[in-house]
């Protein structure tokens, strides 16, 4: 055994793992909600995508999306096979990491990737028989036994005697003939001739005595002490004879002969246990009875024995058999059945396989439809120790598990939600399903209201409907909700109102305004606030220093440092005399605050709850937080307690919960102030 520490593999993993993660859900074609029929015959796919061919020649792709290898544009991550638009009459198939890449009948090549917005045609090349991805390059065998490259060629991994700058077109390998086989790890090419030798370049391990590093081989060199092979994956080889080889990084296991010692070896080490091999891929064989021996890393569950145990000798996983292909993504295996059915197993901790809670998912049947499930509440959550994101809670208070990751996550409004979607750093809308609403996407957005969104692009703001059109062709500064009809924009450095239609139709002319209210908008002229009516004339003059909305029939103002209630004629109803004010609710009491504690009073300016508290918010659905001690709590509307001082953070009830936190837990809460969700702060490193 020699020590070598690998880095390149070390950094793949990583940066794969956080491009998986940074990845989000994207809505299922048509095509693939009725392909619950579909027979497949073949499978790809080593990192983050998996494609299947069908037995019509058709291409499913589900996985990674964050480069539109799967044609449906840089759409995030699928959970359900979609068909690959323009991937017909294909015979062969393999997939990247960032691209994904087809044999048709007539022996071209053509490659879906990053940038592209339809299929495109290799060209300088055709009769190809075999195809390797690799991560970012790609080899192609012809009928005539030639080997040729394309794509990224830093240590000659083309093998065209050169190496540096992506190539484009197709080069040949130099110095080869005869070939029956080939495979593309990550830097290191591999070619099996008719006479069973290995042939490899690229970033080769070269050994000498205990101390291994890798060289540059522009082309091919043979692979010695390797022979009578049939076919090859990334450090396996199958033989001739049924039987097994493996050398290279002993990762966790991954060489299989029961060793953890870490570090590179060179030597083909035979695999004694496993016999009548077919197909080879990683870690995994095939049986010619259809069975599946699996070794190796098993932190995502990706062994498929059920586990996360390290099985560092091969085992014969027993929960699927009958098996005709597999593939060993870097998180997740996907076999192929001999019915021509599609499963998978391991890493699910954020719904890649399953929307069941298990974080590690055995083999399982690819879902070929995706499950309804009704969103309902925003959360935070950690879908593992390394990862902050934000799902949702189902209509049954279970955590929504469908493959998406977001930054952020924000309630429903009319039917639709904002997401900050992980993978592309933008927000855009869901429906109540967890599908795209439509396919904008945007900087900053607001809520819907009245079927209207303030949306804020590289150009400014702007507003959309239900459908994702923009209302109008004007941007704006900055633009608020939409209320009575009517939306403050910012034109300039004046603000004005545009209706649904986004005509102007109360001018720009005020120095701030805020969204209509029971009819009525509190508008700054002259450093003054006061209010206006829906057609832009004064209902209650400028000359307040703050504000709050209409809510019934009062706002709270202050005036010379002091706060009241005004009516919607501008009369007092309750005279200024608080050091500050906040608004009524349906309950009709106010938070106010009198020598330095909140209390509530009611319309007649009477305390209905005596003032006690450091802070206290108006009352929403018949209940409100108040503060005190640095902590809050929940009162109902005659001043009682709901639930005792807890709390570090209570938002508003909506919907009859509301979101609280703890120092330890957060989650809602309901009406009588019962945990309906609750989970562990994470503290993450």
């Amino acid at each position: 055994m020699q020590s070598v520490y690998s880095k390149f593999r070390f950094y793949l993993l990583v940066i794969c793992s956080l491009l998986l993660c940074a990845s989000s859900y994207a809505g299922v074609s048509t095509a693939a909600a009725s392909s619950q029929n579909v027979t497949f015959t073949d499978v790809a796919g080593e990192y983050y995508h998996f494609l299947a061919l069908d037995d019509k020649g058709n291409v499913w792709g589900w996985g990674n999306n964050i480069a539109g290898q799967l044609g449906e544009g840089n759409s995030g991550y699928h959970a359900v096979p979609v068909r690959i638009k323009g991937f017909e009459n294909v015979k062969l198939i393999d997939a990247g990491y960032d691209h994904s890449t087809v044999v048709k009948q007539d022996g071209t090549v053509w490659v879906w990737s990053a940038g592209d917005s339809q299929p495109r045609e290799v060209n300088g090349i055709t009769e190809v028989i075999d195809i390797a991805d690799s991560a970012y390059y790609t080899l192609a065998l012809r009928k005539d036994g030639t080997v040729w490259g394309w794509g990224r060629n830093t240590v000659g991994q083309l093998g065209n005697s050169q190496n540096g700058d992506n190539v484009a077109l197709p080069v040949q390998v130099q110095s080869l003939s005869k070939v029956t086989a080939i495979s593309a790890s990550f830097e290191e090419s591999f070619a099996v001739t008719s006479d069973g030798q290995v042939w490899r370049w690229g970033a080769v391990f070269k050994c000498s005595g205990t101390t291994c590093k890798k060289e540059i081989e522009k082309t091919p060199v043979r692979f010695e002490g390797l022979s009578g092979v049939k076919s090859l994956s990334d450090g396996i080889a199958l033989l001739q004879d049924g039987t097994v080889v493996k050398w290279g990084i002993n990762y966790l296991g991954s060489l299989g002969t029961g060793t953890m010692d870490f570090g590179y070896f060179p030597n083909p080490t035979p695999l004694s246990a496993l016999t009548d091999i077919v197909q080879v891929s990683k870690t995994r064989a095939v049986t010619k009875d259809g069975h599946v021996w699996s070794w190796g890393p098993n932190t995502y569950g990706q062994v498929g024995d059920g586990t996360t145990e390290t099985r560092p000798s091969p085992i014969i996983l027993s929960k699927i058999d009958n098996v005709a292909a597999i593939t060993s993504g870097e998180e997740v295996t996907v076999a192929l059945t001999r019915d021509g059915k599609l499963y998978e197993w391991g890493n699910n901790d954020n719904g890649q396989i399953s929307s069941e809670s298990a974080y590690v998912m055995p083999p399982t049947p690819v879902p070929m439809a995706r499950q309804v499930v009704n969103y309902a509440l925003p959360i935070p959550w950690h879908p593992n120790d390394w990862t902050y994101a934000w799902t949702y809670l189902d209509d049954k208070g279970s955590v929504v598990k469908d493959s998406q990751t977001y930054y952020r996550t924000k309630p429903f409004s009319e039917g639709f939600a904002a997401v900050h979607r992980a993978y592309d750093n933008l927000w855009a809308f869901i429906t109540v399903n967890g599908e795209p609403a439509f396919s904008g996407k945007y900087t900053v957005v607001k809520d819907f209201h009245q079927g209207r969104a303030a949306v804020k692009d590289q150009k400014g703001w702007q507003f959309i409907n239900t459908k994702g059109e923009f209302i109008g062709q004007n941007r704006y500064l900055n633009a608020d909700n939409f209320a009575n009809g009517l939306a403050p924009v910012l034109v300039g450095q004046k603000w004005g109102y545009i209706d649904l239609s986004g005509k102007m139709v109360i001018a720009p002319q005020f120095s701030s305004a805020k969204s209509f209210s029971n009819g009525q908008a509190a508008v700054k002229v002259n450093g003054k606030w006061g209010f206006i009516d829906a057609k832009g004339k004064v209902a209650i003059k400028a000359a307040y220093t703050t504000v709050g909305d209409f809510t019934g029939q009062v706002a709270a103002v202050s005036q010379n440092g002091k706060w009241g209630y005004l009516n919607k004629t501008g009369a007092w109803v309750i005279k200024p005399q608080y050091e500050d004010a906040k608004a009524f609710s349906n309950t009709l009491l106010a938070p106010v605050k009198i020598k330095g504690k909140w209390g509530y009073i009611n319309l007649e300016g009477k305390v209905a709850v005596s003032p006690q508290y450091e802070d206290a918010v108006p009352f929403q659905e018949g209940l409100a937080s108040v503060k005190k001690n640095g902590f809050w709590a929940i009162i109902n509307s005659s001043g009682r307690l709901v639930t005792s001082f807890n709390f570090v953070e209570v938002r508003p009830y909506a919907n009859k919960f509301a979101w609280v936190a703890t120092a330890t837990d957060n989650g809602y809460i309901d009406s009588t102030g019962k945990w309906y969700y609750k989970a562990k702060i994470v503290q993450l490193p």
